[in-house]
């Protein structure tokens, strides 16, 4: 490197400014990535599971449901409408923020494996 490289901040051809320019447009990209609907979705889902971890005692619900679930498909609709019903506000709006941001991500796969990328 020249005295006039090292004057103007050049390090293998890349000025100062253009360093400083491509590090703002890796902030903004990794910023926008980020912020997309797809990963708000899934920052809904996780967060969903997180708090329906801390409302409810999951592993007394997956131990009702198995002896449910020998009953039949009626059986488990009746368990699941009930369950649902008498819990807390808290616990259905937190179902209800999963369920669409799960029903969004499936439409949003769905969307990006048709080859036209619409449905049929």
């Amino acid at each position: 490197m020249n005295q006039y490289e090292q004057n103007r901040g050049i390090s293998n051809g890349v000025t100062k400014i253009e360093q400083q320019v491509m590090a703002g447009v890796a902030v903004v990209y990794t910023a926008r990535k980020l912020a997309s609907r797809r990963a708000v979705e899934w920052y809904a889902l996780a967060a969903s599971a997180v708090a329906l971890w801390q409302l409810v005692w999951i592993h007394k619900v997956f131990e009702n449901f198995a002896t449910i679930e020998k009953n039949g498909l009626g059986s488990i609709a009746t368990y699941l409408f009930v369950a649902v019903t008498h819990t807390h506000l808290a616990v259905q709006l937190t179902l209800a923020v999963a369920a669409v941001a799960f029903v969004f991500l499936v439409v949003d796969t769905a969307r990006s494996v048709s080859p036209t990328g619409q449905f049929a």
